[in-house]
């Protein structure tokens, strides 16, 4: 049933989806009124897991207009001062000299992802992961905190779509037949987590 309401919802919600992937195509328009008018659907790409010691090295994020076609996204490299290990090159193709070379400072990239977040409410998958490093930004860069309201599309996944053996972002994608490509690229990401959300959101009637 849930790969069923992924396959419609992606299809329903995200025309502009079809020029991202051909295996998407729009099947019925869908009831959208439980979610918010506009949100951010934001990802986070880190050194690693834990927030103390790894560093934030990509932002993605996309300002969803949940009546209109038209969605405004945002993407950022950020410089390290840490290394970056071989595993997480593997996972993200991100390498410290791509970073230094496109990328810009944490203060830099928060300034600009604040910007464009606004005072929105926010949505992430596996969202106490994002959010433990979002907070770590702030304190690293003596800034204030975001203040925004903040979803969790995993756990809502989970209500809206009880037992699945896998719950990895990835693996729904696959079962929604949605682009599996730029897979732990930020933007990319997000695109996916978009989709996963608001058809969990459609299943369980709330956008929490």
């Amino acid at each position: 049933m849930e790969i069923i309401i992924l396959l419609l919802f992606a299809g329903a919600v995200w025309l502009w989806w079809r020029k991202r992937s051909a295996t998407v195509k729009p099947v019925e328009k869908a009831d959208l009124s439980m979610l918010p008018e506009r949100f951010i659907v934001f990802d986070f790409e880190t050194t690693g897991l834990d927030p103390t010691r790894h560093e934030i090295i990509e932002i993605g994020a996309i300002r969803v207009n949940r009546d209109s076609d038209d969605h405004e996204t945002f993407q950022a490299l950020v410089i390290p001062k840490g290394r970056i290990t071989k595993k997480i090159t593997e996972i993200t193709g991100l390498t410290r000299a791509k970073l230094v070379a496109e990328g810009m400072p944490l203060d830099k990239a928060l300034s600009e992802f604040r910007q464009f977040v606004g005072n929105l409410p926010m949505v992430a998958y596996n969202a106490p992961f994002d959010h433990s490093f979002l907070k770590m930004a702030c304190a690293k860069t003596d800034s204030e905190y975001f203040k925004n309201e903040v979803c969790c599309a995993l756990a809502m996944a989970r209500r809206a779509f009880p037992g699945r053996k896998s719950y990895r972002l990835i693996d729904l994608a696959r079962d929604g037949n949605l682009t599996l490509d730029n897979n732990h690229r930020a933007l990319s990401d997000c695109h996916r987590a978009m989709i996963v959300y608001a058809s969990a959101a459609r299943t369980l009637g709330s956008h929490r």
